[in-house]
Order: C-alpha cells, then sequence, then structure tokens
C-alpha cells in the first residue's frame, strides 16, 4: 500500500482552493474545505480536518470562564457561552391633565416607567394609546427621571380611554397601565390646568397655578372674558379669584396660600371648565420633573445643568431651578435678581429651602435659602433686601428687617408698628413692636412675641430659656441704658465681628440717639452695651 496518498490528498485541498482564489472563483474569507454547501448537515469538530496543530489553552485567569473540552478528545471546543440576564420587571403610571376637555384643547399627561424596585427606566421605550372616535398612538422615549409627556392635538368630541406601555427589549419587560378615561366635549369652552397640565399632584412647599383658556360658543379665543375661580369645600363652592382673559383668551392665577382641593373656572351658566383636584403631599421632585411641570412659566433653558457644593441648577429665559438632595425648587422675578447679586445658586444664600412665599403683608414675598434669605416689598424704603445667617430661618426676619431701613414716625408714637399692636400712646415706645412686626411681615407670626409694652417683652424673654451671651446674625439683641444700665431698648443682630455687633432698631435715631423724629436704623455698638440675647422661633 502506498502511503503517501493521504498525505497527498490532504495537499491538494489547499492547493486547489488556492488556486481558485487567485483566479477569482472563491471569494476572500470562504471556508477551504472540501465539505459539502449550506443544505448539507455541517461536520462535527472532530471531523474537520487542519494543517496546523491546535494550541493548548492559556490558563483561565481567576474569575474567567473556563474553556469546554470533547469529551472524546480531551481537547479544547471554544469558551462556554453565559445565560444573558433575565429582563428587569417594569411598572409605569399614567397621570392625565384632566377629565374633561375641549375639542380645541389637547389631551395631555405624563407617564414614568421604573423598574419594581424604583429605578427610573432611562430612554426607555413607552407607547401612549387613546382610544375614541379620533384614535392616536405616540412612541415616546423616557428622560433620566424615567418620565415622558405626551399632548394628543385635534381631537373630535366623544369619550376617549388612554393607556400607557412599556416596550420590552433586552434589559426591561413590558408592563402598562389601565385605561383612564378621558372626555372631550363640544361645548367645553372652558379649559382649566395646573401648572403645564401633565399632572395635579403638588409637592409641599411648591408653588401651583392654575390656568384656562376661553373660548367663544363658535371656538375663537375671548379676550377680556370674566372668569371666577372658586373651590369646593364639599359640595360648597367659595369664590378664590376674579380675574380677565388675556388677548389669547388665556388666564393665569396662583392661591397664595398653596392649598390643595377641588377647583373650577366658570365664565357662564353655558361656559364653565370641569373640576380640577390639587393634591399636596411629600415625595422627591427632580430638577426635570419641575422643568416638565413649569415649562410655560419659565421659557426655553439657557444652560446646561450645573453642579456645584450638593445643588444642581439650570437657567431659563424667565427663571432657574435648583436641586438639592431630592427637592428642586423655583427662583424667579425680582429674587433671582438678588441672588444673582448674591453670587447665584452656587453663591452665599445656599440652596433654597422652598419657593417664594407671597401675599404677605403690605404685599411682601420672602423666600428661604439654607443660609439666607432674600424679601421683597413693594412698599418698603428698599424694596428687595437680603440677609445671610448660618442657622436655617435666622435670616428671615434679618432681610425683612433692612427692608424698613430708613423709616420715620410721622410724630411720635404714631408709627405703623404703634398703629399695628394697638398702642399709639405717649408711653408706648415701639422698639419691641418693631422687633414683633418683622415676624409678622415675615409671614412667620409668633416668631418673635408679640406683646404691649417693652417691659413684657423683655421679661418674658428673659424667662423664656432662650437666651444666651452669645451674639449671632438674627438674635434679638437687649441693650442697656446708658445712664440707667437697665434694659431698655431691643434690636436684631444683623453683623456681628469681634468687638463690635450691629443692630437693626426700631424708635431711635441715626446713630441710636433719642432725638425726634425717630424711625429704623442700623447701630453698631460695642458688645458690652448688650445685657443678654435671645433667640426667635425660627
Amino acid at each position: 500500500m502506498d502511503r503517501s496518498r493521504p498525505f497527498l490528498r490532504a495537499l491538494a485541498v489547499p492547493l486547489v482552493s488556492c488556486l481558485a482564489l487567485s483566479l477569482g472563483a472563491l471569494p476572500a474569507g470562504a471556508e477551504t474545505s472540501s465539505q459539502p454547501t449550506s443544505g448539507t448537515p455541517s461536520p462535527t469538530d472532530e471531523e474537520q480536518t487542519t494543517d496546523v496543530e491546535p494550541t493548548a489553552p492559556a490558563p483561565s485567569s481567576a474569575g474567567a470562564p473556563s474553556a469546554a473540552t470533547d469529551e472524546s478528545t480531551g481537547e479544547p471546543t471554544g469558551p462556554t457561552e453565559e445565560e444573558p440576564p433575565a429582563p428587569q420587571a417594569t411598572r409605569v403610571s399614567l397621570v392625565r391633565s384632566a377629565g374633561t376637555t375641549a375639542p380645541q384643547e389637547p389631551v395631555r399627561g405624563r407617564v414614568t416607567a421604573t423598574t419594581t424596585a424604583g429605578a427610573p427606566l432611562v430612554d426607555a421605550v413607552v407607547e401612549v394609546v387613546l382610544s375614541g372616535p379620533s384614535p392616536r398612538t405616540v412612541e415616546l422615549r423616557t428622560s433620566e427621571a424615567g418620565t415622558a409627556t405626551y399632548a394628543f392635538e385635534k381631537l373630535r368630541s366623544g369619550a376617549y380611554t388612554v393607556r400607557a406601555e412599556v416596550v420590552a427589549d433586552a434589559t426591561h419587560a413590558a408592563s402598562s397601565t389601565p385605561a383612564v378615561p378621558v372626555d372631550v366635549q363640544a361645548s367645553r369652552w372652558v379649559t382649566l390646568l395646573v401648572n403645564s397640565g401633565y399632572g395635579t399632584r403638588v409637592a409641599t412647599g411648591e408653588n401651583f397655578w392654575l390656568r384656562g383658556r376661553v373660548l367663544t360658543t363658535r371656538g375663537a379665543a375671548d379676550p377680556g372674558a370674566t372668569v371666577r375661580l372658586y373651590r369646593y369645600s364639599g359640595s360648597r363652592a367659595v369664590r378664590v379669584a376674579t380675574l380677565r382673559t388675556g388677548s389669547t383668551g388665556w388666564f393665569t392665577w396662583s392661591p397664595k396660600d398653596r392649598r390643595a382641593g377641588t377647583y373650577r373656572a366658570v365664565v357662564s351658566s353655558v361656559r364653565l371648565s370641569g373640576k380640577q383636584t390639587v393634591r399636596i403631599g411629600g415625595g422627591t421632585r427632580t430638577l426635570a420633573q419641575r422643568e416638565t411641570s413649569l415649562a410655560w412659566l419659565l421659557g426655553a433653558p439657557q444652560s446646561t445643568a450645573t453642579t456645584k457644593a450638593g445643588r444642581t441648577w439650570r437657567t431659563y429665559a424667565r427663571g432657574v431651578l435648583v436641586q438639592s438632595g431630592t427637592r428642586t425648587w423655583v427662583v424667579r422675578g425680582t429674587p433671582l435678581r438678588e441672588l444673582t447679586a448674591r453670587g447665584g445658586p452656587g453663591g452665599t444664600l445656599g440652596a433654597p429651602t422652598g419657593d417664594v412665599r407671597c401675599g404677605l403683608p403690605e404685599g411682601g414675598c420672602l423666600q428661604q435659602f439654607r443660609t439666607g434669605a432674600i424679601y421683597a416689598n413693594p412698599k418698603a424704603k428698599d424694596t428687595l433686601t437680603s440677609a445671610v445667617a448660618p442657622t436655617k430661618g435666622a435670616a428671615d426676619l434679618v432681610a425683612v428687617a433692612r427692608s424698613q431701613l430708613g423709616y420715620r414716625e410721622p410724630s411720635p408714637r404714631k408709627s405703623k408698628y404703634n398703629k399695628w399692636i394697638g398702642r399709639t400712646g405717649p408711653g408706648d415706645p415701639w422698639c419691641g413692636f418693631f422687633q414683633s412686626w418683622l415676624a409678622y411681615a415675615a409671614g412667620k407670626p409668633g416668631a418673635v412675641m408679640r406683646k404691649t409694652s417693652f417691659p413684657r417683652l423683655r421679661d418674658a424673654y428673659r424667662s423664656s430659656g432662650r437666651t444666651t451671651s452669645k451674639p449671632a446674625v438674627g438674635r434679638l439683641a437687649f441693650i442697656r441704658h446708658s445712664r440707667l444700665g437697665t434694659v431698655t431698648h431691643v434690636g436684631i443682630v444683623s453683623k456681628v465681628s469681634d468687638r463690635y455687633v450691629w443692630t437693626i432698631e426700631g424708635n431711635v435715631s441715626a446713630g441710636g440717639g433719642n432725638k425726634f423724629p425717630r424711625g429704623v436704623h442700623e447701630v453698631k455698638r460695642t458688645k458690652a452695651w448688650v445685657s443678654f440675647y435671645a433667640d426667635p422661633r425660627y
């Protein structure tokens, strides 16, 4: 037997293949085995031939998958593939803006997609399906907060349902919401929304706006229409505001008391909105969520988000949003001007601790920050003031006090602080009344005790257990008389140095004197003049 024939047959295969490749008969990278083409079962590993002996696999490192071996030959057949992770279970919720609307207004809402553990699904595909006379489906992508908004426009009147569904992929499973009803009424000529119209939940400490549009019975905008807003207490309706629509038929109102409840806008017995129920509670509120809620108010973004000192903020055409921890607050209008002067959201005032509170005495507004406060009062001597204090809430009273600097009483004991407390007699000096009024003006009645005479105020604080010998911004300073040595005067600390303390005081002349007319002044005193300090209830 010629033992060279098998060797020649094995050598012939690659030679023929090389010749075919050089002539263009085989594509580059084609198999060079002489096995049957597709449609015929492929040979097993041990049936395939090769010119090169397989090299031994390198030892696997710790934790790496081990290589599988053929049981008959003991040779490796390649790494074993790992099972892909199971898709995560998901949860999706849908909040519609209103249960009743008009054909002229969109059906809007917001969807939130999370894992069952509560983590947001980022960049997930969510389908929102509207069923009814004008059926629609929209495909959305979720944001970093796991949310997305939708709006269906130009709908025929009739009964609809809307539902949302997370589309499954390799990382997460599908989930869907129950269908919720929406009624599009042809005769509904007044709409009512909460904020941007993507939900009715408001977090504690947030301002909210009720907005709507009035149309004529022909469907055109109705400028200058009178709108009465009602809040319901059971079956009883209480009028809370009377408004006029603008040139495009829109109206806007924000309740100063931030009260939850059910609201309705009424133009006439024929033109009235559906009811909107505002719910207020705790929970988180990311910057992205408030951006969606207040897009109509803030305008277009003017920057990307900036993070510094544990807070994240983003500026818009008409305001700034600042997230600190799990909450996000808006700064806009005159407070934003003062915040910018103080170094912006990353400056000395610290992060906001709530939205601005308006509707305070004299039309005042106050916004509190972690280490400061901003106060606006159109009737004050200084209409926009701020203060910085290390204790949260301490700067509130100082910011209000700064707004009163330069005030003068019209005649002795006839100051507005005397009139506020109801004591205008010749024996009614008003230094203590002024300090009590600061708490009232800041929307914190009771933060400073309200007494009808200075001796009563002094004695009440002495026995309160809230006194100290250490000065700090926002503390009350009880001051000795220069000749008598007894405590006869009080101010609020606005600044402290090693030797001096600055106080804002009422019922004094410039420099802390007792000439008439008296007013409100900031006085620099040596610490020795102060008998004791007392903490208000911030």
